[in-house]
């Protein structure tokens, strides 16, 4: 099954088994058959649902976010592996982790509808570190004490290639773990709502298509090579391109949780200071969810070109209008989060396109 797709030839196979996955498990929740098989076979579904809960307690207000979507989830992971991917590009760093409270949630909510071991999973960017040291530096051990759960280093896992676009917009291979395409992998996008130094925004898509490229740190054969600097091939313009290519191709969360107890504004992904937020969301379309988020950071939606892109593909909803909010009212507990420094230069593509297009 072949596609064209701003002139570029993607290969569909994996996406199309996750569309199966998905379609049969939204006919066995009495969902439409489409549901979110719609999303990633480029078919926009009429409407969204995204929870949204109010808190100061991270795993509290995450458990409570979820509880809407039992149903819907429970019927999701039946017979698949469930993997919560946290965010932890470095293992160091204050705001930079997944609050481990934030994944006991998550476990709190899964405990009734899964007796799978469930794994808690990170690839980080750093050479020479472990993300295992990840889970020590940031305190998951007590996870491993409440819940039947395993930690394990993504960038350790198999991987295949598939390509994105290079600086000159040829075809680029990188060699992407099998884990981010494997339809019987129900992956939940676990992170914290972040201000980012090259997209704007760090949100479920980004805190999986950026932790997709292996990190080759401990092959010898591989000369410790990190491919996740690929997908910035031709500056963040590339970025956002080849991070929506990937999602094009079912590299995507199956079920999005965004913590913004605690955001991060300023100079994130890493080094941002803390917004005290107390929110939090979930959507099984991760896409109308991260829609939300930007939104809640009082941030302009326009300007996020990955998720403006996904949108336009069909990947999922983007327009508030279609989104129905399970919660409180999101919108009078908009925060206007600082943006990153260096924000007129990841403008600057994004003025330049729109200057042509006017």
């Amino acid at each position: 099954m072949f596609e064209r797709l701003n002139g570029d030839i993607l290969f569909e196979r994996r996406r199309f088994l996750k569309t199966l996955g998905a379609a049969t498990a939204g006919f066995a929740a009495g969902m439409s058959p489409l549901g979110n098989a719609a999303h990633a076979a480029g078919e926009k579904a009429e409407r969204s649902r995204v929870s949204f809960q109010l808190g100061t307690d991270h795993r509290e207000v995450i458990a409570a976010t979820l509880k809407p979507l039992q149903d819907e989830v429970g019927a999701a992971i039946e017979g698949k592996k469930v993997l919560i991917k946290v965010n932890m590009g470095q293992v160091v760093g204050p705001l930079n982790a997944t609050h481990p409270d934030t994944v006991m949630g998550i476990l709190d909510f899964l405990k009734p509808i899964t007796k799978k071991r469930v794994t808690v999973a990170e690839s980080t960017a750093g050479s020479g570190r472990s993300t295992l040291d990840g889970f020590k530096n940031f305190k998951y051990d007590p996870i491993l004490k409440e819940h039947k759960a395993k930690f394990v280093d993504l960038n350790e896992r198999p991987y295949s290639e598939m390509f994105i676009k290079d600086e000159k917009s040829h075809p680029l291979a990188i060699n992407i773990i099998d884990d981010f395409t494997d339809p019987d992998t129900y992956m939940i996008s676990a992170t914290r709502i972040k201000s980012h130094n090259c997209v704007i925004a760090t949100l479920s898509l980004k805190n999986v298509a950026m932790a997709a490229p292996v990190n080759h740190y401990k092959r010898k054969q591989a000369q410790g090579r990190n491919e996740k600097p690929l997908m910035h091939s031709g500056g963040n313009r590339g970025l956002s391109y080849n991070m929506f290519h990937l999602a094009s191709q079912g590299v995507v969360p199956d079920l999005a949780v965004l913590d913004g107890v605690v955001g991060m504004e300023g100079d994130g992904p890493v080094w941002g200071t803390p917004i005290e937020h107390g929110v939090a969301l979930a959507s099984t379309d991760w896409l109308a969810a991260d829609r939300v988020g930007v939104q809640l950071m009082g941030m302009n939606y326009e300007d996020i070109m990955y998720l403006r892109w996904c949108g336009e593909a069909g990947l999922g909803i983007d327009n508030l209008d279609n989104i129905d909010i399970v919660g409180p009212n999101p919108w009078t507990h908009v925060r206007n989060y600082r943006y990153h420094k260096n924000i007129d230069n990841q403008m600057q593509w994004i003025l330049e396109d729109r200057a042509k297009e006017s």
